[in-house]
């Protein structure tokens, strides 16, 4: 690492340190400076009031201190050694690597290139403070995206070479990065994907034209019979609200879907509930799909439900994606605090998470990147969380 960025390293965590106890001390202390700018009393009555706002001000102090906002200086570190490492990891095209493996721990797995995981990791990047890495690798990325993009705006999951067929999915998730980067974005495949509808108004899986297929895949039939996936679906509508565009019928069967416990239960692409959940609490949060608001107390109990003693929930992604899904649904609580603390200590030296694979179809895709993506967007979101209650908490102070 140069010697800049290692100075640049200390230079936060001690900054983050210091702020810490200075909060605390600033909370017990606030007493003293308020004793410097009152009118004079009589003494036994400044006394008793000194008592009682010293007192206020400690309970403060206390819930500030046990609400866990002390992990703010081990999350800026964390994030910084992600970033590098993603950065590390980039390659030259822009994208961030992928592999391929029919087995779930990626044995004998293969690299193929793919453009749904680099925007995942472009729309984690969305979250993080800018500074000159991260608009670099940014850039890289959408450079990369681009080079992908087939008329009149839509993607295939392995990039425009493949024999897969476009489909909604990378459409939506691709437009969507593209779009909360910054990136001025045409909405002609957006407009494209709307021909893909059934009669109950909900999005199918491909672009499944003649024109997009080759006869020789051999999940062509699959392409063609096409299906409805609520995570797609999940996807598209996530899209749509960052366009500005609304889908009943997409946010009703959604609703209907979380709220009877569906996602317990693997889709044809997404076989977990962590990522399903994920997709969900995203369309909401981050898309302003108001529509989702009556789900998120439900994903917010299921989470809080399955949640492990270490604070996990299982694998290190699962634990990410649950953690996002948590701050996404509106929970602030210990439970968040107890996943950071396992995310944070599950944080390789070189800043990475372990590759892990996840299940779509017959296949199991995965990287490092893919990984540290995840953890990386959940930290940020964290630390975001955690400056807004800081920031509430000054407020209530100095007006009461």
């Amino acid at each position: 690492m140069p010697k800049e960025k290692i100075t640049n390293n200390k230079r936060t965590v001690f900054r983050k340190s210091v702020n810490c106890w200075a909060m605390l001390i600033l909370l017990l202390g606030f007493s003293a400076s308020m004793a410097a700018g009152m009118p004079e009393t009589p003494a036994s009555q400044a006394s008793s009031g000194m008592q009682l706002l010293h007192d206020k001000m400690a309970e403060k102090a206390e819930k500030w201190h046990s609400g866990n906002y002390c992990l703010s200086g081990d999350v800026d570190t964390a994030i910084e050694k992600a970033v590098s490492f993603l950065k590390e990891g980039q390659l030259p095209s822009g994208e961030f690597p992928t592999y391929v493996s029919l087995s779930p721990d990626m044995a004998d797995k293969i690299y193929l290139p793919q453009v749904f995981s680099s925007a995942i990791v472009l729309h984690s990047l969305s979250f993080v403070e800018s500074d000159p890495e991260v608009n670099e690798m940014r850039n890289k990325t959408v450079v990369y995206i681009l080079a992908n993009k087939e008329e009149p705006g839509v993607w295939r999951f392995y990039g425009k070479y493949s024999s897969m067929p476009p489909d909604l999915d990378d459409a939506s998730v691709v437009f969507a990065s593209l779009k909360e980067t910054g990136i001025p974005v045409e909405e002609s495949g957006l407009e494209y994907a709307l021909n893909y509808k059934n009669q109950e108004g909900l999005f199918y899986t491909w672009m499944n034209e003649e024109k997009w297929m080759n006869e020789s895949d051999p999940f062509y039939l699959l392409y063609k019979n096409n299906d409805v996936d609520p995570v797609v679906n999940a996807n598209m509508l996530y899209a749509l609200s960052l366009a500005g565009e609304q889908a009943p019928e997409v946010s009703d069967y959604l609703n209907s879907y979380i709220q009877n416990n569906s996602f317990t239960e693997a889709t044809m692409y997404y076989h977990i509930p962590y990522i399903q959940l994920y997709t969900f609490s995203r369309a909401y949060a981050d898309g302003q799909a108001e529509d989702l608001k009556p789900s998120m107390p439900v994903i917010k109990n299921y989470l809080l439900s399955t949640q492990k003693p270490d604070g996990s929930w299982g694998d290190e992604i699962n634990t990410s994606m649950a953690a996002i899904s948590l701050m996404n649904s509106g929970y602030k609580g210990k439970a968040l605090d107890r996943a950071i603390t396992h995310i944070l200590d599950t944080q390789r030296s070189d800043g990475s998470w372990p590759e892990i694979g996840v299940q779509s179809l017959t296949f199991y895709y995965g990287s490092e990147e893919f990984t540290t993506a995840f953890s990386l967007e959940a930290l940020s979101k964290y630390n975001e969380l955690h400056n807004r209650k800081w920031q509430k908490t000054m407020r209530t102070l100095l007006n009461n």
